[in-house]
């Protein structure tokens, strides 16, 4: 499907992303010194390090233990079929999935029930998000690259190179 005709439509959320606008909101309330704003990539590289930085912020103490450990990551569902099974007996919401779930709680123990279901969705029903098509990303950095550029000079930081948008033509 040519990217000019649907997805334009999909991708029309790009046009309500105003990050400089939301922070000039906040901004008019709060004086500066009382705001932090963090770039996602900055945690993603040093999740520790920007915890640390949010808990001086707040002055908090810094020492606390920190625990990385990645939480919702981006998933995809590859077997449709084995998702619905197994949510329709976590959920069970018909007569057959009511029985096969009771039948289950009471022959096997629950943190092995949920230990199953966790590995089996890991290794069978979910996997790595399909990357979404080079046109779509193209059009959508397209859009946002004017609102990148607003919020590079908002911050003081360049996140245009950062995120590359100084490669688009």
């Amino acid at each position: 499907m040519p990217s000019n005709t649907f997805w334009p439509k999909a991708l029309f959320y790009s046009d309500h992303v105003r990050y400089v606008e939301q922070l000039r909101r906040f901004e008019a309330h709060f004086p500066a010194e009382r705001m932090l704003v963090l770039i996602y990539d900055d945690y993603r590289a040093d999740n520790e390090g920007t915890l640390r930085t949010v808990l001086r912020f707040l002055e908090l103490p810094e020492d606390l233990p920190v625990v990385a450990r990645q939480a919702n990551p981006s998933v995809e569902v590859r077997a449709p079929r084995l998702n619905a099974l197994l949510r329709g007996l976590v959920v069970a919401q018909g007569p057959a999935s009511r029985a096969s779930k009771a039948a289950l709680t009471t022959l096997v123990p629950m943190r092995l029930r949920q230990r199953v279901l966790q590995s089996t969705r890991k290794r069978l029903v979910f996997g790595e998000p399909t990357p979404p098509p080079d046109d779509v990303m193209r059009e959508l950095r397209g859009r946002l690259k004017p609102e990148v550029v607003a919020l590079s000079e908002h911050l003081g930081r360049d996140l245009v190179s950062l995120w590359g948008y100084d490669q688009l033509a």
